[in-house]
């Protein structure tokens, strides 16, 4: 699998009140580092009102936003931890709210490698010691051996 977690893609305690925000500084970090368009920042934010990306897990709420290939120059997973929860709309139930606690948005060329990645963060977050790493982190440099490690 091509890695996805680079270092410059990672943030810890972003703040941010709405999916909105989220999205526009979270995509900002992809676009400021090559890896999406200019492009890529409305697209996401548009798909993330037509198709939400919300997931309540076990131990914590998610959120991916991504768009599609067109938008992107390279592969990448943006991995944020929020300061505090922000609300998305949940995948596959719009009208049911989570409170995200890390965003994983994803800057992805190919379709099967974009369900690829979201098996496997999916697959991380239902561990409950993965989920407290990721949680636990201090800080960005932290997050990012915790997000190395885990997804790659």
């Amino acid at each position: 699998m091509v890695r996805t977690v680079f270092r410059e893609l990672v943030a810890a305690r972003l703040q941010a009140d709405s999916a909105e925000e989220v999205i526009q500084k979270v995509g900002k970090m992809l676009l400021d580092h090559g890896f999406v368009k200019d492009t890529y920042i409305d697209a996401a934010a548009a798909r993330e009102k037509e198709f939400p990306t919300g997931l309540k897990l076990m131990d914590i709420a998610v959120a991916m936003p991504h768009t599609d290939p067109e938008h992107v120059n390279k592969p990448g997973v943006c991995v944020v931890q929020l300061e505090k929860p922000v609300i998305f709309s949940h995948m596959g139930s719009p009208d049911v709210k989570v409170e995200a606690e890390m965003i994983f948005m994803m800057a992805i060329m190919d379709p099967d490698a974009q369900v690829e990645t979201l098996q496997k963060v999916l697959s991380v977050f239902q561990n409950p010691e993965i989920v407290k790493e990721f949680k636990n982190a201090a800080g960005a440099d932290e997050l990012f051996e915790v997000a190395m490690k885990h997804i790659g």
